[in-house]
């Protein structure tokens, strides 16, 4: 690849052959000069006009989300890093860096940087629901890899497809190759970035959860259901989907192009997420389903039940633990509906007294009663719940044993 040296002096030059460049500059050693990549680089430069911020703007003004990516990699530490400088449709810039040392991955130098850089751009986009970004980068396998120019058989070309493949039907992303240390603004921003990350162990990590789910037909039943088993969310349209809100807590349900988005921060919203498909779609790969929303693979092809699903929740929640509960207490209401016959509301079927709840039936089963009295205790207040993870396994362990109780009793089946 050509390169285009810039001089400033009383009547700016541009030379495309370094020898010739330097003998100029060795007559008059005060001028200033720099290499680019491109003929549009380097006479902006002559011209003093920020060459990187319009060809930014006019990304944006095409309504892509931005990001500049590079990788890194230090063999004295056997690490490799990366830097994003990510910028939004309207024009709000953040930054992203991290480094790793995979065993696995370390062969690939700063191969495994750019790949880590390139992921985050993606999960950026894919987390803040905008449908398209264009990515700068310098290594040409990570639009050949994605593309399926290039097939990728290292472990680090085989992670990044199977990554890749997660955002595929929800964000379109476009590959802008650019060449490494050639006085790229942005491409020197997060050179540096990957740099403190991997010397200085400054990172800036991209917080946020998701998954995607193949169709968009369940979209506005699902809307419903959310905001009615969470009615103290707030409840706003955003880039074409919907937003619920809680307290810090937040979820968003964004149709794409060929499946739906589900992003958002830990906690009961995001779990309630995944009880809606489990509880109404049944029809869905669940236990991929299970995978993609808490991020590892499960080895079971059978059905799970919502005791074994909290469970392996409670290896996904790091804080507040008592969003796992929500798929035990989905298997108190299904026991509960299956031993009445009924449908409809469970609450229905309840009447509150001073000593509990009792049937409206007018039959009397403890079994019913102690089992929707600890559902609706834990339920009501779903939202609010905090509990530590031995809290939570106890939680798990009392809604097991009342099913266990309501089958086995009046009303077993």
């Amino acid at each position: 690849m050509s390169k285009f040296y810039a001089v400033k002096c009383e009547e700016n030059k541009i030379f495309t052959n370094w020898d010739e460049c330097k003998a100029y500059l060795d007559q008059v050693k005060s001028y200033k000069y720099k290499s680019f990549s491109t003929l549009e680089e380097a006479e902006a430069y002559l011209e003093d006009r920020d060459y990187y911020a319009e060809v930014l703007a006019k990304d944006l003004s095409q309504g892509y989300a931005v990001a500049f990516s590079d990788g890194s990699y230090e063999e004295t530490v056997q690490k490799y890093s990366f830097g994003v400088v990510a910028v939004s449709p309207d024009g709000k810039e953040r930054q992203f860096s991290g480094r790793g040392e995979d065993p696995a991955f370390l062969p690939s130098r700063n191969i495994a940087g750019e790949v880590d850089g390139v992921l985050t751009a993606v999960k950026w986009a894919f987390l803040n629901g905008y449908t398209k970004i264009k990515i700068y980068h310098d290594y040409e396998g990570l639009s050949a890899w994605a593309t399926g120019r290039w097939r990728g058989e290292s472990p680090i070309a085989v992670y990044y497809v199977k990554e890749f493949a997660k955002y595929k039907g929800v964000v379109d992303v476009v590959f802008e190759k650019v060449k490494g240390h050639s006085n790229h603004k942005y491409n020197e921003m997060v050179d540096k970035l990957a740099k403190e990350a991997l010397f200085s162990g400054k990172i800036q990590p991209l917080n946020g959860v998701g998954y995607k789910v193949s169709g968009y037909y369940f979209y506005d039943d699902m809307v419903k259901w959310i905001n009615l088993k969470a009615p103290k969310a707030t409840v706003s349209e955003r880039l074409g989907g919907v937003v619920f809100s809680c307290g810090e807590e937040r979820l968003a349900v964004y149709p794409r192009f060929t499946a739906t988005s589900v992003v958002g921060s830990k906690g009961s919203l995001y779990a309630l997420s995944l009880s809606y498909f489990l509880q109404n779609h049944r029809d869905l790969p669940v236990n991929r389903l299970i995978e993609r929303c808490f991020g590892f693979e499960i080895d079971q092809n059978s059905a799970l039940s919502g005791f074994e699903i909290s469970k392996i929740a409670l290896n996904f929640y790091t804080d507040n633990f008592a969003p796992c509960i929500i798929f035990s207490l989905d298997e108190i209401e299904l026991a509960i509906k299956n031993a009445l016959s009924t449908t409809g509301k469970i609450s229905e079927c309840f009447q509150k007294t001073q000593s509990g709840f009792v049937l409206k039936n007018g039959k009397t089963d403890q079994n019913l009663q102690d089992a929707y009295a600890f559902f609706f205790e834990q339920r009501v207040n779903y939202i609010n719940l905090r509990y530590d993870k031995e809290q939570t396994q106890a939680v798990i362990e009392k809604a097991k044993e009342l099913v266990e109780r309501i089958k086995g009793g009046t009303y077993g089946y």
